[in-house]
């Protein structure tokens, strides 16, 4: 069925007109420019928003689904909407925008006892200000994206952060979610009576369901408790290159043994284009890059084909040393150029330092991800393929192109060769750059983020990246590789579930949401 010939929402006018009273004219938008901009993705999308909500607290969200419910009109949350390269803002299908940014408060924050609790609203940028203006000595485990995104919206998606807590949604309890029905619940100890520990335990009392409500259409998150670590005064972070195929291989392997046997340490591993691409554009938009073009780059920018950056967060001094020379002695033969930055050794070269030895210092140390700040760095990556004329302003208005691959692989150097090897070849075949990412999250799987970014105003280009997308995640799944995280683009993938699983989620959906008006076909069908 074609866009302008789709059906259209029954009692949406009258739906409309009870969300007035609820939450006021001027929070539902009908106007089709407005509408245009949130039907806007970083890849070919077709699915059309009706109308859009914005409540400002859990009431008004309650009697806005209540309002859905008893008219049978499907509802889409967005916190923030900056699931870019995933789907952004734009539903899996036709239906009303239910958007959460204007639930945008800091409910609860205990220095003593390191959390904040907060609506989908608030983003990583929020969260660091407000540390920051309380003063405070914890940080937030932050964002690679943009710190715009929602710390609700990515803990829902089972995003990921940058250092110790990076496996988010290990470290967050006390759930407040919205049902199908308009019934508001609690998870964990919120939901029982008079407990202090609703935001200090996680599990609760009885059967824990708050996974229920993530990469799922089970109920919409309206608060969420965040634990925070302290931060680090003896912080080190570290940086080193590699650029053969057996030493990276090797480096895996170790590295697994490292953490199984206890050692703490955040690391991420890129190919060289996702490091190169951060600041600098494709050279020559009008033909492929060449290796010797690759080569070059990585020389101007002095990275290897794979580049490690990590940290450590000691509680002494003589801890930080001891951390520097363990990862010198068995990782040490098989990197090139480690270098470790601590602050007295960042301070006194950022005294002497040119203008380029303090972007790099802040980069890598005074600034860096790894120790609770956020950064606008990575939206240069979606520009790549951009001719230079164009500056970074709205990934969408300037037709950015971004496509996620996100699958999971056993933390062992043999699949991690093998990954690289599938989404090199395909990339190549289809005409795009290999730019790839590891995250080493956990003891025993290491998560991938592949990025297929292009240029929409190439005839064509939003086809091929979609074909390339969707043969490296066919390809990924086939060898075992399953997806962590889907966009609206995958979402066919979770068919791959054992028919038991899908009964269960069926039977749950059907009986929480009796006529799926909540986000259909996100996750569960």
């Amino acid at each position: 069925m074609s866009v302008n010939k789709r059906p259209k929402i029954k009692n949406l006018q009258k739906a409309i007109k009870a969300w007035i009273l609820i939450v006021s004219e001027s929070r539902v938008i009908t106007d089709l420019e407005k509408l245009q901009s949130v039907n806007t993705a970083t890849f070919k999308t077709v699915q059309k928003v009706h109308a859009i909500v914005k409540p400002v607290n859990s009431r008004e969200v309650s009697e806005v689904v209540k309002v859905a419910f008893k008219n049978s009109i499907p509802i889409y949350p967005v916190s923030g909407g900056k699931n870019w390269g995933l789907g952004s803002k734009v539903p899996q299908r036709d239906g009303v925008l239910l958007d959460l940014s204007l639930m945008d408060k800091v409910l609860d924050f205990n220095e003593s006892m390191a959390y904040m609790t907060v609506q989908p609203g608030v983003t990583f940028g929020d969260g660091v200000e407000y540390l920051a203006r309380k003063k405070s000595s914890l940080m937030l485990d932050t964002i690679g994206s943009t710190p715009e995104a929602s710390i609700v919206g990515n803990t829902a998606e089972r995003g990921h952060g940058m250092a110790l807590y990076a496996d988010r949604f290990n470290y967050v309890c006390g759930l407040e979610v919205v049902l199908p029905n308009g019934e508001i619940i609690e998870t964990g100890f919120e939901n029982y009576e008079d407990s202090k520990l609703g935001p200090l335990a996680k599990w609760g009392l009885g059967p824990y369901i708050d996974g229920l409500f993530t990469q799922s259409n089970l109920g919409i998150i309206t608060k969420l408790t965040l634990w925070l670590r302290p931060q680090s005064q003896h912080f080190q972070s570290f940086i080193f290159n590699i650029d053969k195929e057996k030493d990276l291989t090797l480096l895996f392997e170790e590295w697994r043994k490292m953490v199984l046997e206890g050692f703490n340490a955040s690391l991420r591993i890129f190919n060289d284009v996702r490091m190169i691409s951060f600041g600098e554009r494709m050279p020559d938009v009008s033909k492929p890059l060449t290796e010797k073009g690759l080569v070059e780059l990585r020389t101007k920018h002095n990275v290897g084909k794979w580049i490690g950056m990590g940290a450590t967060y000691p509680i002494s001094e003589l801890h930080r040393e001891a951390d520097k020379a363990f990862i010198i002695s068995r990782v040490g033969g098989l990197v090139d150029n480690i270098s470790f930055y601590d602050q007295k050794m960042v301070d006194e070269q950022y005294k002497k330092g040119d203008d380029a030895t303090k972007a790099r210092l802040d980069f890598l140390f005074n600034k860096s991800l790894l120790r609770g700040n956020v950064s606008k760095a990575g939206i240069g990556m979606l520009y790549w393929r951009k001719p230079k004329k164009i500056e970074i302003r709205d990934i969408h208005q300037d037709r950015c192109g971004v496509l996620w691959y996100c699958p999971t692989v056993p933390f062992t150097g043999k699949d991690v060769i093998k990954a690289i090897t599938i989404s090199k070849q395909i990339s190549k075949k289809r005409g795009f750059e290999l730019n790839i990412g590891f995250l080493f999250i956990s003891q025993r799987a290491l998560d991938i983020t592949g990025a297929i970014c292009y240029d929409r105003d190439v005839p064509g280009e939003d086809e091929r990246a979609m074909e390339c997308h969707n043969e490296i995640m066919d390809a990924m799944v086939k060898l075992g590789y399953s997806p962590y995280r889907l966009g609206i683009q995958s979402m066919k993938l979770m068919s791959n579930k054992t028919a038991g699983s899908k009964k269960l989620l069926k039977v749950l959906k059907e009986a929480i949401d009796t006529k799926h008006i909540l986000a259909p076909g996100h996750y569960i069908n």
